[in-house]
């Protein structure tokens, strides 16, 4: 138990990819310890928005951390965070993913999938601690959204969050640590080869404690994403195009997929002394039409 008490209710991970040189290997970490910088793969760019700044375009590759030497894992909570614009919306995106050195399956899954949303862990002995999904095409092509998956093992409770709303939560009433053996993988994009982001990601957000509904919709107020509109071809913002079926090679991805963003303000860290979430009302509605999670051997999902 020393160990869970040892470690302060923090930010322990926040790329917001902002002056960074493009042929600079290192993704800088801006959280206040500052540790956990990530690492361009393959052929990651970073294209500037109007206003929000930088985001990193995945097509050409991932951002990986070093696992082994990560800082601050989270043990009893976490909360992954970030914008996401997917450029093509069919098969599975992954926004963020472990693998440890016990056996080869993930062991976070955060990702989407046709347009919905999976939150999932499994330990070291492979035993799945939370799963939760989000449906109903929550993700729409070439549209700026937030999302956000909480878990508190104190209460094992796991959620998933939308543009800052609520959308679907899972109880695990024997709650469950997490694994802190991310030895073999940490990463943001293309799990196993076989799940790409084809799209944006921004304001990536790693968390060692469950944060509250009202920190998660401070942290969406943040960036106003706006689709650039010109008077003089309004049609320039119809349905995205569809991306390149060969992963670009160029500095920028074609300038008809570009938007324009407002930073509203930067809040690098979060306190944990924020108060219980009002909305108790729809967090009983959800678990009413939820089963109560329950250890079991598998799960219809339980993709590796």
């Amino acid at each position: 138990m020393a160990e869970k008490s040892a470690v302060r209710s923090k930010l322990v991970c926040y790329l917001d990819f902002e002056n960074q040189a493009e042929t600079e290997k290192s993704i800088k970490d801006k959280s206040p310890s500052g540790n956990n910088n990530g690492y361009r793969e393959s052929g990651l760019l970073l294209v500037n928005f109007k206003g929000c700044g930088n985001a990193a375009y995945m097509h050409a590759g991932d951002i990986l951390f070093h696992g082994d030497t990560f800082q601050d894992k989270p043990y009893s909570g976490i909360t992954v965070a970030a914008w996401v614009r997917l450029l093509e919306l069919p098969g599975s995106h992954s926004i963020f993913d472990t693998i440890g050195s016990s056996h080869e399956c993930g062991q976070y899954h955060f990702e989407i999938n046709d347009g919905n949303i999976r939150w999932f862990h499994r330990n070291e002995t492979q035993q799945t601690v939370f799963s939760v999904e989000a449906t109903g095409g929550l993700v729409k092509q070439g549209a700026w959204v937030h999302i956000a998956g909480t878990y508190d093992g104190t209460i094992g409770k796991a959620k998933i969050y939308v543009n800052g709303d609520l959308k679907n939560m899972s109880v695990n009433e024997y709650g469950g640590y997490l694994s802190r053996d991310w030895n073999m993988r940490v990463g943001i994009g293309d799990h196993k080869n076989f799940r790409p982001v084809l799209g944006f990601v921004d304001e990536f957000r790693i968390y060692n404690y469950a944060i509250s509904k009202k920190e998660i919709t401070d942290i969406v107020s943040k960036c106003k994403f706006i689709a650039t509109v010109s008077p003089a071809n309004p049609a320039a913002v119809a349905a995205p195009p569809t991306a390149p079926a060969v992963p670009p090679v160029v500095g920028k991805p074609p300038i008809a997929v570009t938007h324009d963003a407002v930073l509203i303000n930067d809040d690098k860290e979060r306190d944990n002394s924020a108060g219980k979430s009002s909305n108790q009302e729809m967090e009983e509605t959800i678990l009413k039409r939820s089963k109560i999670f329950r250890k079991h051997r598998h799960h219809k999902k339980n993709w590796d």
